[in-house]
C-alpha cells in the first residue's frame, strides 16, 4: 500500500508538472492569439488608410493630367495667336509706321553697327566702298551718332 501511495504521489507530481506546463503553454498561446487579434484589428484600419491615400493620389494624378491638358491647350492657343499675329504683321507690314517705304525701313537699321560687325568679322574686306555706297539717308526724328 505504501508503494501504491508513493506511486500515486509520483503520478500526482507528474500530472501537476504537466498541468503547469500546459498552463504555461496556454498562457503563451493566449498572448500570441491576443497579439494576432490586435494585428488583425489594426490591418483593416491600415488598409482603409492606404486605400484613402491611393484615392487621394489618383485624384491628384487626374488633376495633374487635367492641368497638363489645360496647359497644352493654352500653349497651342498662344502658338496659334502668335502665328496669326505674325502672319498679320507680315501681311500688313507695309502699313506700319516703321515702314513708309522699303528703303526707309532699312535706313532705320543701325548702319554703324552693321559696318562695325563687318569690320570685326571680315578684317580684309574693304568697308570704305560700302560706306560710300550706303551713306545714311536723312530720316525724320533720328540723328546719326
Amino acid at each position: 500500500m505504501e508503494a501504491d501511495l508513493k506511486e500515486s504521489d509520483s503520478n500526482v507530481l507528474n500530472l501537476t508538472k504537466q498541468l503547469d506546463n500546459a498552463n504555461a503553454a496556454q498562457k503563451v498561446t493566449a498572448e500570441a492569439l491576443e497579439a494576432a487579434n490586435g494585428e488583425k484589428r489594426r490591418l483593416p484600419k491600415e488598409a482603409k488608410l492606404r486605400a484613402d491615400e491611393i484615392q487621394g493620389l489618383r485624384r491628384d494624378l487626374e488633376s495633374s493630367e487635367n492641368g497638363i491638358k489645360e496647359t497644352e491647350a493654352g500653349r497651342k492657343e498662344v502658338e496659334e495667336k502668335l502665328a496669326t499675329a505674325e502672319a498679320e504683321f507680315v501681311a500688313n507690314f507695309h502699313n506700319t509706321e516703321a515702314y513708309t517705304n522699303f528703303s526707309d525701313y532699312f535706313a532705320r537699321i543701325d548702319r554703324q553697327e552693321v559696318l562695325t560687325t563687318l569690320r570685326n568679322d571680315h578684317p580684309d574686306f574693304d568697308i570704305k566702298l560700302l560706306e560710300a555706297r550706303f551713306s545714311p539717308p536723312d530720316v525724320e526724328g533720328e540723328q546719326e551718332n
